[in-house]
């Protein structure tokens, strides 16, 4: 290669790979991990928030969200904070997908428990219960976050029992 023009064309093109690859593999993720952190926050105050500024907020949120989701599906925060900007808009359906997406990755039993109260909220009553009763094995603390019709539900559920509601 003693052409300079082939050269400089060869020099070009691995400055312009190694640039992409910079771009793809190191500042991409890092945006995304600085994004995804600063979405938690909003995201807290969203949900604490209530009326209006609840639901802009978790637009604004859900925006943002969007232009980082190349990098970060893979990653359980993305989806779990997708999930809870999803349950302030009402969008149960779509929170229930992240929720799944989120478990996909990892096997916490917050996320069985959230997404066993979304499917609660949605009164599908038998995937909560399975929902409620994994996280519950995990930690069974989370039996004293839910009513007593379900609490009694979901021990039977641990126990192997059948559930039989009381008879009025």
């Amino acid at each position: 290669m003693r052409n300079p023009l082939v050269r400089a064309v060869c020099r070009l093109a691995a400055t312009a790979a190694a640039a992409a690859a910079f771009y793809l593999y190191s500042w991409m993720p890092e945006h995304a991990d600085h994004v995804l952190k600063s979405l938690q926050t909003r995201t807290q105050t969203a949900l604490d928030a209530s009326g209006d500024r609840a639901i802009f907020a978790a637009r604004d949120n859900i925006a943002l969200l969007q232009t980082i989701a190349d990098v970060s599906q893979l990653s359980v925060d993305y989806h779990l904070i997708y999930a809870a900007n999803d349950r302030i808009l009402g969008r149960n359906d779509e929170a229930i997908e992240h929720y799944t997406a989120a478990l996909a990755a990892d096997h916490r039993p917050e996320i069985y428990f959230d997404r066993g109260i979304t499917y609660l909220e949605e009164r599908k009553l038998e995937p909560a219960t399975a929902d409620i009763a994994m996280a519950a094995r995990f930690n069974p603390g989370y039996i004293d976050d839910v009513d007593f019709g379900m609490r009694d539900r979901v021990t039977a559920m641990i126990k192997g029992l059948p559930y039989n509601p009381p008879s009025r």
